[in-house]
Protein backbone atom coordinates (compact mmCIF):
# COMPACT_ATOMS: atom_id res chain seq x y z
CA UNK A 1 0.00 0.00 0.00
CA UNK A 2 1.66 3.47 -1.03
CA UNK A 3 2.08 6.43 1.83
CA UNK A 4 -0.16 9.05 1.76
CA UNK A 5 1.57 12.42 0.72
CA UNK A 6 2.85 14.35 3.79
CA UNK A 7 3.13 18.18 4.93
CA UNK A 8 6.24 19.96 4.00
CA UNK A 9 8.19 21.30 7.26
CA UNK A 10 10.18 24.57 6.90
CA UNK A 11 11.19 27.85 8.83
CA UNK A 12 9.64 30.24 5.88
CA UNK A 13 7.50 30.33 3.17
CA UNK A 14 8.73 30.60 -0.70
CA UNK A 15 9.01 33.54 -1.94
CA UNK A 16 9.58 33.84 -6.25
CA UNK A 17 9.00 36.14 -9.21
CA UNK A 18 5.57 35.42 -11.17
CA UNK A 19 5.28 35.52 -15.33
CA UNK A 20 4.02 38.73 -14.55
CA UNK A 21 6.79 40.02 -12.80
CA UNK A 22 5.35 40.45 -9.73
CA UNK A 23 6.57 38.98 -6.33
CA UNK A 24 4.64 35.88 -4.64
CA UNK A 25 4.86 34.62 -1.23
CA UNK A 26 4.15 30.53 -0.92
CA UNK A 27 3.37 29.22 2.21
CA UNK A 28 4.33 25.80 2.63
CA UNK A 29 0.91 24.16 2.64
CA UNK A 30 1.00 25.00 -0.78
CA UNK A 31 3.05 21.76 -1.08
CA UNK A 32 3.23 18.03 -0.11
CA UNK A 33 6.20 14.99 0.16
CA UNK A 34 4.85 12.29 -2.01
CA UNK A 35 7.33 9.80 -1.19
CA UNK A 36 10.67 11.53 -1.72
CA UNK A 37 8.92 14.03 -4.16
CA UNK A 38 7.93 17.71 -3.53
CA UNK A 39 4.54 18.28 -5.44
CA UNK A 40 2.26 21.17 -5.45
CA UNK A 41 -0.94 20.45 -3.72
CA UNK A 42 -3.79 19.99 -5.62
CA UNK A 43 -5.66 22.32 -4.04
CA UNK A 44 -3.52 24.99 -5.27
CA UNK A 45 -1.76 23.87 -8.81
CA UNK A 46 -4.67 25.65 -10.34
CA UNK A 47 -3.28 29.31 -8.91
CA UNK A 48 -0.04 28.85 -11.05
CA UNK A 49 0.26 28.72 -14.88
CA UNK A 50 3.10 25.48 -15.77
CA UNK A 51 6.06 27.87 -16.03
CA UNK A 52 5.19 29.05 -12.42
CA UNK A 53 4.81 25.67 -11.15
CA UNK A 54 8.07 24.76 -12.73
CA UNK A 55 9.62 27.62 -10.94
CA UNK A 56 8.00 26.59 -7.45
CA UNK A 57 8.96 23.62 -7.60
CA UNK A 58 12.76 23.97 -8.75
CA UNK A 59 12.99 26.68 -5.65
CA UNK A 60 11.69 24.23 -3.06
CA UNK A 61 13.42 21.29 -4.19
CA UNK A 62 16.57 23.38 -3.82
CA UNK A 63 15.61 24.08 -0.63
CA UNK A 64 14.95 20.73 0.23
CA UNK A 65 18.51 19.60 -1.29
CA UNK A 66 19.98 22.00 1.02
CA UNK A 67 18.00 20.75 3.94
CA UNK A 68 15.68 23.31 4.77
CA UNK A 69 12.32 21.87 3.68
CA UNK A 70 11.81 18.37 5.27
CA UNK A 71 8.79 15.73 5.58
CA UNK A 72 7.29 15.62 9.24
CA UNK A 73 9.32 13.67 11.60
CA UNK A 74 7.97 9.67 11.30
CA UNK A 75 6.89 8.74 14.94
CA UNK A 76 8.67 5.35 15.51
CA UNK A 77 6.39 2.02 15.18
CA UNK A 78 5.32 0.53 18.77
CA UNK A 79 3.82 -2.56 19.45
CA UNK A 80 0.65 -3.66 18.10
CA UNK A 81 -0.05 -6.92 18.37
CA UNK A 82 1.71 -9.89 20.71
CA UNK A 83 2.02 -13.55 19.18
CA UNK A 84 2.72 -16.52 21.59
CA UNK A 85 3.21 -19.93 20.33
CA UNK A 86 0.44 -22.19 21.32
CA UNK A 87 3.28 -24.90 22.54
CA UNK A 88 6.59 -25.27 24.09
CA UNK A 89 9.70 -26.29 22.69
CA UNK A 90 12.80 -25.06 20.16
CA UNK A 91 10.25 -26.05 17.00
CA UNK A 92 8.21 -23.02 17.92
CA UNK A 93 10.79 -20.53 16.92
CA UNK A 94 9.68 -21.74 13.35
CA UNK A 95 6.19 -20.35 12.94
CA UNK A 96 5.67 -17.52 11.09
CA UNK A 97 2.51 -15.41 11.59
CA UNK A 98 1.30 -12.53 9.13
CA UNK A 99 -1.51 -10.05 9.40
CA UNK A 100 -3.30 -8.16 6.99
CA UNK A 101 -5.52 -5.49 8.40
CA UNK A 102 -8.48 -4.14 6.43
CA UNK A 103 -7.92 -0.54 5.31
CA UNK A 104 -10.46 2.24 5.47
CA UNK A 105 -12.46 0.98 8.79
CA UNK A 106 -11.62 2.40 12.40
CA UNK A 107 -9.18 0.57 14.25
CA UNK A 108 -11.33 -1.00 16.71
CA UNK A 109 -13.32 -2.54 14.04
CA UNK A 110 -10.99 -3.17 11.32
CA UNK A 111 -10.81 -6.90 10.36
CA UNK A 112 -7.68 -8.78 10.54
CA UNK A 113 -7.02 -11.65 8.79
CA UNK A 114 -3.84 -14.27 10.85
CA UNK A 115 -2.60 -16.50 9.23
CA UNK A 116 0.46 -18.73 10.40
CA UNK A 117 2.90 -21.23 9.22
CA UNK A 118 5.81 -23.31 10.50
CA UNK A 119 7.91 -25.91 9.38
CA UNK A 120 10.55 -28.11 11.03
CA UNK A 121 13.42 -29.78 9.14
CA UNK A 122 15.60 -32.31 10.28
CA UNK A 123 18.45 -33.03 8.06
CA UNK A 124 21.39 -35.59 8.00
CA UNK A 125 19.77 -38.70 9.26
CA UNK A 126 21.42 -41.71 8.73
CA UNK A 127 18.70 -44.27 9.71
CA UNK A 128 15.29 -44.58 11.70
CA UNK A 129 16.88 -44.83 15.03
CA UNK A 130 18.69 -41.19 14.24
CA UNK A 131 15.29 -39.67 13.46
CA UNK A 132 13.58 -40.95 16.33
CA UNK A 133 16.57 -39.38 18.56
CA UNK A 134 16.37 -35.89 16.34
CA UNK A 135 12.32 -34.99 16.15
CA UNK A 136 11.50 -37.59 19.16
CA UNK A 137 8.90 -40.22 19.31
CA UNK A 138 5.45 -39.88 20.92
CA UNK A 139 5.70 -42.23 23.51
CA UNK A 140 9.13 -41.83 25.41
CA UNK A 141 10.22 -44.49 27.87
CA UNK A 142 11.87 -41.70 30.14
CA UNK A 143 14.71 -43.49 30.25
CA UNK A 144 18.21 -42.52 29.69
CA UNK A 145 19.71 -42.52 26.45
CA UNK A 146 15.99 -42.96 24.89
CA UNK A 147 14.72 -40.95 22.53
CA UNK A 148 12.00 -38.18 23.89
CA UNK A 149 9.27 -37.05 23.41
CA UNK A 150 8.71 -34.74 20.24
CA UNK A 151 8.11 -31.28 20.38
CA UNK A 152 7.63 -30.66 16.89
CA UNK A 153 4.79 -30.67 14.07
CA UNK A 154 5.42 -34.60 13.84
CA UNK A 155 6.79 -37.70 16.04
CA UNK A 156 8.05 -40.88 15.18
CA UNK A 157 6.01 -44.05 16.59
CA UNK A 158 8.01 -45.16 19.34
CA UNK A 159 9.08 -48.82 18.06
CA UNK A 160 8.65 -48.15 14.03
CA UNK A 161 12.19 -48.30 13.62
CA UNK A 162 15.06 -50.77 13.31
CA UNK A 163 13.78 -52.83 10.79
CA UNK A 164 16.78 -50.97 8.48
CA UNK A 165 19.93 -49.59 8.70
CA UNK A 166 19.38 -48.12 5.17
CA UNK A 167 17.70 -44.26 5.00
CA UNK A 168 14.45 -42.99 3.51
CA UNK A 169 13.76 -42.49 0.04
CA UNK A 170 12.42 -39.39 -1.73
CA UNK A 171 8.82 -39.39 -0.49
CA UNK A 172 5.84 -36.63 0.33
CA UNK A 173 2.25 -36.35 1.27
CA UNK A 174 -0.39 -34.88 3.53
CA UNK A 175 -0.65 -36.36 7.00
CA UNK A 176 -4.11 -36.76 8.94
CA UNK A 177 -5.22 -36.70 12.42
CA UNK A 178 -3.49 -39.98 14.43
CA UNK A 179 -2.78 -41.23 11.12
CA UNK A 180 0.73 -42.58 9.91
CA UNK A 181 2.89 -42.85 7.15
CA UNK A 182 5.73 -45.43 6.67
CA UNK A 183 8.74 -44.07 5.73
CA UNK A 184 10.30 -46.84 3.70
CA UNK A 185 14.00 -47.30 2.36
CA UNK A 186 15.09 -48.54 -1.08
CA UNK A 187 14.20 -52.60 -0.04
CA UNK A 188 10.79 -51.73 0.71
CA UNK A 189 11.04 -51.92 4.29
CA UNK A 190 9.76 -49.91 7.22
CA UNK A 191 12.63 -46.95 8.31
CA UNK A 192 10.02 -45.38 10.47
CA UNK A 193 6.54 -44.61 10.94
CA UNK A 194 5.85 -40.91 11.13
CA UNK A 195 2.70 -39.50 12.98
CA UNK A 196 1.46 -36.14 13.21
CA UNK A 197 1.50 -34.31 16.89
CA UNK A 198 -1.27 -35.93 19.02
CA UNK A 199 -2.95 -32.79 19.35
CA UNK A 200 -3.41 -32.50 15.43
CA UNK A 201 -7.19 -32.25 14.70
CA UNK A 202 -6.96 -30.57 11.21
CA UNK A 203 -7.48 -31.76 7.53
CA UNK A 204 -5.09 -30.45 4.83
CA UNK A 205 -2.78 -28.27 6.75
CA UNK A 206 0.30 -30.67 7.56
CA UNK A 207 2.40 -31.93 5.30
CA UNK A 208 5.98 -33.82 4.84
CA UNK A 209 8.47 -34.07 2.48
CA UNK A 210 11.96 -36.67 2.39
CA UNK A 211 14.57 -35.41 0.58
CA UNK A 212 17.59 -37.48 -0.10
CA UNK A 213 21.14 -36.31 0.30
CA UNK A 214 23.49 -39.07 -0.18
CA UNK A 215 23.54 -41.50 2.38
CA UNK A 216 21.67 -39.90 4.71
CA UNK A 217 17.99 -38.20 4.32
CA UNK A 218 16.19 -34.76 5.46
CA UNK A 219 12.52 -35.16 7.28
CA UNK A 220 10.46 -31.73 6.84
CA UNK A 221 7.02 -31.10 8.31
CA UNK A 222 4.95 -27.69 7.15
CA UNK A 223 1.64 -26.73 8.55
CA UNK A 224 -0.26 -23.47 6.68
CA UNK A 225 -3.43 -22.32 8.36
CA UNK A 226 -4.44 -21.10 4.79
CA UNK A 227 -4.73 -24.91 3.67
CA UNK A 228 -6.71 -26.34 6.37
CA UNK A 229 -10.68 -26.74 6.04
CA UNK A 230 -13.11 -25.13 7.29
CA UNK A 231 -14.11 -21.46 8.10
CA UNK A 232 -11.62 -18.70 9.07
CA UNK A 233 -12.80 -15.54 10.56
CA UNK A 234 -10.79 -12.65 10.33
CA UNK A 235 -10.35 -11.18 14.41
CA UNK A 236 -10.77 -7.44 15.28
CA UNK A 237 -8.82 -5.73 18.63
CA UNK A 238 -11.82 -6.46 20.87
CA UNK A 239 -11.88 -10.18 20.01
CA UNK A 240 -7.83 -11.18 19.90
CA UNK A 241 -8.90 -14.48 21.60
CA UNK A 242 -10.98 -15.70 19.23
CA UNK A 243 -8.47 -16.72 16.30
CA UNK A 244 -9.63 -19.31 14.09
CA UNK A 245 -8.69 -22.86 15.10
CA UNK A 246 -6.78 -23.35 12.45
CA UNK A 247 -4.11 -20.33 13.58
CA UNK A 248 -4.76 -20.84 16.88
CA UNK A 249 -3.08 -24.67 16.35
CA UNK A 250 -0.11 -22.57 15.82
CA UNK A 251 -0.16 -19.42 18.11
CA UNK A 252 -2.38 -17.12 20.71
CA UNK A 253 -2.81 -13.27 20.18
CA UNK A 254 -2.85 -10.50 22.56
CA UNK A 255 -2.82 -7.34 23.44
CA UNK A 256 1.10 -6.10 24.09
CA UNK A 257 1.93 -3.96 27.28
CA UNK A 258 0.74 -1.09 25.59
CA UNK A 259 -2.25 -1.81 24.57
CA UNK A 260 -3.06 -3.11 21.31
CA UNK A 261 -3.34 -1.15 18.23
CA UNK A 262 -3.54 -1.73 14.88
CA UNK A 263 -0.51 -3.37 12.57
CA UNK A 264 0.86 -2.77 9.62
CA UNK A 265 0.19 -4.74 7.33
CA UNK A 266 3.35 -7.57 8.14
CA UNK A 267 4.41 -10.65 9.32
CA UNK A 268 6.86 -11.88 12.37
CA UNK A 269 8.92 -14.94 12.55
CA UNK A 270 8.75 -16.17 16.60
CA UNK A 271 11.44 -16.61 18.42
CA UNK A 272 12.87 -17.71 22.23
CA UNK A 273 11.23 -20.83 21.96
CA UNK A 274 13.45 -23.49 24.16
CA UNK A 275 12.23 -26.92 26.03
CA UNK A 276 9.57 -25.80 28.25
CA UNK A 277 9.35 -22.04 26.83
CA UNK A 278 6.98 -20.88 23.81
CA UNK A 279 8.29 -18.47 21.52
CA UNK A 280 6.96 -14.96 21.11
CA UNK A 281 6.34 -12.69 18.40
CA UNK A 282 5.32 -8.62 17.76
CA UNK A 283 4.45 -7.10 15.23
CA UNK A 284 4.24 -3.21 15.43
CA UNK A 285 2.26 -0.42 13.81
Amino acid sequence: MAAAPVDVIGSTPLSFTDSDGAQKVIPLSALQFNGSDLQVRSTWSARFDAGETTTLLALAKARAGAGELNPPPVPPPVPALSFTAARTGVETNNIRVSVDAEEGAAPLAAKLTVTATETDSYPTLATGDAAAMAIGVDAPTGTAGDPVAGTGLVVVKKGSTGATAKPAVADTGVLKKATGVDLKDADGKVVLTLLPRADYKGTGGLSYIVAVNGATFTVSATYDSTKETGTQTPVTLQNLGDLPAQVGYLVTASAPPSGAALPSDASVQLSGGAPGLAATGLLYT
